[in-house]
């Protein structure tokens, strides 16, 4: 590999923890839910990050999961800055495909899917002002969750306090960044709830990049006995605007890293989104040995866009998707079991006009898309011995899509197809010492196209893209973690992911920002990960993540060209963090964090490279109690070095296309006050 491997240079300084063994260990292991089958963190056989409370909202400008998730190996993001096109989160190389939003990685907020049933996410609703843990399960979890699995992303919301409380926080920076939220609660004997109001404006680096939404999130909880919990969420976003600037050829970079794509501007790319969710979970207990768990929910999303382009380069689509799941989980002695079902249900209807500089022109197409899908599982997980964890379990899906066509002025498009898949999977997890596990797991997961990737047809027919095929992964992972008294917690994992049928991107050189998909021959995804965290004094935590991946094309021919054996795109090779995090009992807070991400490539051909690059982050606060409550002030750099790279890259973009230019140095501050905590 042309870099060499940086973690290398750190881990002398870390490995001395070990000898002084007068320190206490706090870095102890936390339960896990997201393996729906709660456990501790050190006896699930599947690799799962944890980041829980300041890791992800001390002193951070809090718009995207970019800014917790690099302190996850083999999580890589890009394009946390154009929120017309939403984060890119690839787990493992699962993911990287899609030309917005999230594909591939399946995200939770509080046990309710985020994800709609056909695998797309977008996370523009999410405040993460509001977020107190993130699990993030690494690999094929097809077994558990089903379609679209490849990872999960499983977050949490603060709990509703015991005691009355209220926050508020002012935020500002450069580029016309500003934010306010408020948030508060308080229990009234056996219920309580919690509220939070944000909103946030921002105007960008680049021109034509401007923001503006407001998030709404509540929750409340009734516990009418000591074994039984009832739970109401709900969920509101307005964005009337989020432009997008476009991507740039590598000529327009030069001339200006901040401009924006003519076309963009002149076609007034961008997108304005309301959504809203409600979800109820149920929850009953026993005893240790049995646990009921029922949850249900409804979401509407009603979206419009904008494209650099006429023909059909408006969009307009109302989403709803709703459902539902429980499973029913107990013990027998040695023995532990889960069983359950997923049912969900999306609706999407899609309609396509001309885009005549900015104004909607002619309609070409207005169809309805369903998803619909139910799934079961069964989960096992059984300790012959007090060394050793056996776990495994098998789901069965049912999947069926289907398009009526109402514009059919050129034909009647409508179809439907259906699918069936199992996904068995198992692990195991075996004891060295009282801090050390050694464990291994093979797994399978598939994913259908997306209802927007079927309907996006090559063809400029209506209907779904007839050619495309779901995709199918056969993996394997064995990892080594432990702790040890001196304060030091590794984790090292080696994985191999077997695709067949990869659904790959590209673009028509007519349509550009139109991303449309074909299946691969054959993916191979194989690397290594590793995690470091050391703790050598109190309030003094340094922390390492490096991943070395090789993501790979076995086999992909196209009428074009022959990619067999070329790197699959967006992805590097190597990637990783380092940070210091010093926060003593004082209040002051302090925070370097540097990132790494090695070369990788903008198009299938491998021609076309993005260099390496790191970003330097820095943060500091200072944190004093009073009589009413807390204050807390902080200032923040992100990028301090002032680092020229692309904070995202469009694949296999048309005519070149594929930068989109990162910020210089960005400063922000900002002010929070809480009361009664």
């Amino acid at each position: 590999m042309k870099y060499p491997l940086l973690a290398l240079l750190f881990l002398p300084a870390l490995l001395t923890a070990q000898s002084d063994s007068t320190r206490t260990d706090t870095l102890l292991p936390v339960t896990v839910t997201a393996t729906r089958l709660p456990v501790p963190a050190n006896r699930t056989p599947l690799a799962v990050s944890v980041l829980e409370g300041d890791q992800i909202r001390r002193a951070q400008p809090q718009l995207t999961l970019q800014e917790s998730l690099a302190a996850v190996p083999g999580v890589f993001v890009l394009n946390d800055a154009n929120f017309s096109q939403d984060l890119r989160i690839a787990v493992r190389g699962f993911g990287a495909r899609a030309a917005f939003g999230i594909r591939g990685v399946k995200i939770l907020l509080d046990g309710i899917r985020e994800s709609a049933p056909d695998g797309q996410a977008q996370v523009d609703n999410l405040d993460m002002a509001t977020i107190s843990s993130i699990e993030v399960l690494r690999g094929a979890s097809g077994g558990l969750y089903g379609n679209a699995s490849g990872g999960v992303i499983s977050l949490t919301s603060d709990p509703v306090p015991a005691k009355p409380e209220a926050r508020v926080r002012l935020a500002g920076g450069s580029f016309g960044f500003r934010q306010l939220h408020a948030s508060g609660g308080t229990a009234f004997k056996n219920s309580g709830f919690r509220a939070a109001l944000t909103h946030v404006g921002l105007d960008g680096f680049r021109a034509h990049a401007a923001l503006r939404t407001t998030l709404a999130n509540g929750q409340w909880h009734w516990k009418p006995d000591s074994a039984t919990q009832f739970r109401v969420l709900l969920n509101y976003t307005n964005s009337p605007r989020a432009d997008d600037p476009g991507a740039l050829t590598a000529a327009q970079v030069e001339t200006s890293r901040s401009a924006a794509n003519p076309a963009n501007i002149r076609f007034d790319a961008g997108e304005s989104v309301q959504q809203g969710r409600v979800g109820v979970v149920f929850e009953k207990k026993w005893s240790k040995q049995r646990e009921l768990r029922l949850r249900s929910y409804s979401t509407w999303r009603d979206f419009e866009n904008r494209l650099a382009f006429q023909n059909g380069g408006q969009v307009a689509f109302q989403r709803w998707f709703a459902g539902g799941g429980g499973q029913y989980a107990w013990a027998l002695d040695r023995w532990r079991f889960t069983a359950g079902f997923d049912l969900d249900r999306q609706t999407d209807r899609r309609q396509r006009f001309d885009n005549l500089d900015g104004q909607r022109g002619n309609q070409n197409l207005d169809q309805r898309e369903t998803f619909t899908g139910a799934g079961a599982y069964a989960l096992a997980e059984w300790r012959p011995a007090p060394a050793w964890t056996i776990s495994g379990g098998a789901r069965l899906d049912a999947v069926q899509l289907e398009v009526t066509d109402f514009f059919k002025t050129d034909g009647d498009q409508s179809g439907r197809s259906a699918y069936r898949r199992g996904s068995p999977w198992g692990g195991v997890v075996a004891r060295l010492g009282p801090r050390s596990q050694v464990y291994a797991n093979g797994a399978t997961n598939f994913e259908t196209p997306t209802l927007n990737e079927l309907s996006n047809n090559p063809t400029g027919a209506g209907g779904f893209n007839a050619d495309l095929r779901p995709q199918r992964t056969v993996s394997a992972e064995a990892g080594l973690r432990g702790q040890w008294p001196a304060g030091l917690a590794w984790e090292v994992a080696l994985f191999r992911a077997r695709t067949r049928a990869e659904l790959v991107p590209y673009e028509l050189p007519g349509m550009p920002g139109r991303v449309f998909y074909r299946n691969s021959g054959e993916v191979l995804r194989q690397g290594a990960e590793l995690a470091l965290r050391y703790r050598p004094l109190p309030g003094l935590d340094l922390a390492l993540t490096y991943t070395c991946a090789d993501f790979r094309y076995e086999k992909y021919e196209t009428p074009a060209a022959d990619f067999s054996g070329k790197y699959l795109p967006g992805l590097p090779q190597q990637w990783g963090m380092l940070e210091a995090r010093f926060a003593p009992s004082g209040g002051l807070f302090a925070q370097i964090q540097t990132r790494y991400t090695g070369r990788f490539f903008a198009e299938d051909a491998n021609a076309q490279a993005v260099t390496a690059y790191i970003l330097v982050n820095a943060r500091i606060g200072y944190k004093r109690r009073f009589a009413f409550g807390d204050v807390d002030v902080f200032l923040g750099s992100d990028n301090a070095t002032g680092t020229r790279y692309f904070n995202n890259v469009r694949l296999n973009a048309a005519a070149g296309r594929y930068f989109e230019p990162g910020a210089g140095r960005v400063f922000f501050g900002g002010v929070e006050v809480g009361i009664g905590k």
